[in-house]
């Protein structure tokens, strides 16, 4: 194959909007089009996941870098601890771009995820993992049902996505952002209001908490 051939297949692979992952993350495209639904330039008004605060019953990990965190350990995300049938809702406008679910193996006692991408823009999506925390196949299947979205919907931000099933005391939804195919700390992408809905949220459960450590 010929230099020039190469670099026009690089060209037209680019030009298409091939999907591309990196190190094995969520893949990002090139190129995305919201059709003029919302602001998709940038990231940065986005808001909680849940419509009462009361609705959140437990706040035992937000994001870090490294362990010197109050809960010890590296973590992505942020965790919400939802009461059983509590509204789930879009932190974020975007195409609803996969729900895919996941076995952990049958010895783990938090063996199904339930995982929701939303897309906001060619390199940003947002992550919602629902952990209903069981082993059970049936409560999987219960957790996609009360999903209200489906692959190829548009969503807009505060748009109702699931009711929360919460099986296992431990239950709870992994929530992050993927920009890039990398994880960057969620903070960066909250409005105003909702950073302070959500200290306010983490002070009433861990009052000396900061939602995210380096």
């Amino acid at each position: 194959m010929t230099r020039k051939v190469v670099v026009f297949l690089l060209i037209l692979l680019i030009g298409i909007g091939v999907v591309v992952t990196l190190n094995g993350s969520i893949p990002f495209i090139s190129t995305f089009d919201a059709g003029g639904r919302y602001d998709a330039d940038k990231l940065d008004y986005m808001g909680v996941i849940y419509e009462n605060r009361t609705d959140i019953v437990a706040y035992e990990a937000g994001y870090s870098e490294s362990d010197n965190c109050p809960w010890g350990f590296v973590h992505n995300g942020i965790d919400f601890f939802f009461r059983n049938g509590s509204t789930v809702i879009a932190a974020a406008p975007g195409l609803v771009e996969s729900i895919e679910t996941s076995d952990n193996g049958e010895n783990v006692e938090n063996r199904f995820y339930i995982t929701v991408v939303i897309r906001f823009n060619a390199s940003v999506v947002v992550h919602y993992n629902f952990e209903p925390w069981t082993q059970d196949s049936s409560d999987r299947d219960l957790q996609l049902d009360m999903l209200t979205i489906q692959e190829g919907d548009w969503v807009d931000i505060g748009e109702k996505i699931a009711d929360f099933l919460h099986v296992g005391d431990s239950a709870h939804i992994h929530f992050g952002v993927i920009q890039d195919g990398q994880w960057p700390n969620p903070e960066l992408h909250f409005s105003e209001d909702a950073y302070n809905e959500i200290m306010a949220m983490i002070h009433s459960f861990h009052p000396d908490w900061d939602l995210s450590y380096p």
